[in-house]
């Protein structure tokens, strides 16, 4: 049984790690609206291994099959490369939801794309600018 130290400190371990999470999935969220332009972006983690996002009433979602699954691929990728905890995911679907009405709102989703890290590959890390290391000259008179 569990003395009531030992249930507050897993309970503020298990507080940690969910606000980390938090963080990290908000974090994410903001870059993915910079990067594409739009802020009707959901990003949603579950069991911290898989990741989905769905993008709003986005014009990608009348797009060809082919500009649809580039696009999701583009978007798997940023995740890939901006996000903490990649090295923890399982799998990354990214899909698109239709919201319709003033009231009542119906909201069609659909989520046909799905990529997994061995897929994706290791994060790709902007490379930075590094400057040739400039050897010492020595004037010898």
């Amino acid at each position: 049984m569990l003395s009531s130290r030992g249930l507050l400190s897993l309970v503020t371990f298990a507080g940690a790690v969910g606000c980390a999470d938090l963080k990290d999935i908000i974090s994410l969220q903001r870059g993915l609206s910079h990067e594409f332009q739009t802020s009707a972006i959901s990003v949603n983690i579950n069991n911290s291994a898989y990741l989905t996002i769905v993008f709003t009433n986005s014009p990608v979602a009348d797009l060809s099959d082919a500009e649809q699954s580039a696009f999701a691929r583009r978007v798997a990728e940023y995740v890939r490369d901006h996000y903490a905890r990649y090295d923890q995911l399982q799998s990354i679907q990214v899909g698109f939801a239709s919201v319709k009405g003033v009231g009542v709102t119906f909201t069609r989703t659909r989520i046909p794309y799905r990529f997994t890290p061995s897929e994706l590959g290791p994060p790709q890390r902007p490379k930075e600018g590094i400057a040739p290391k400039v050897a010492d000259q020595h004037v010898i008179p």
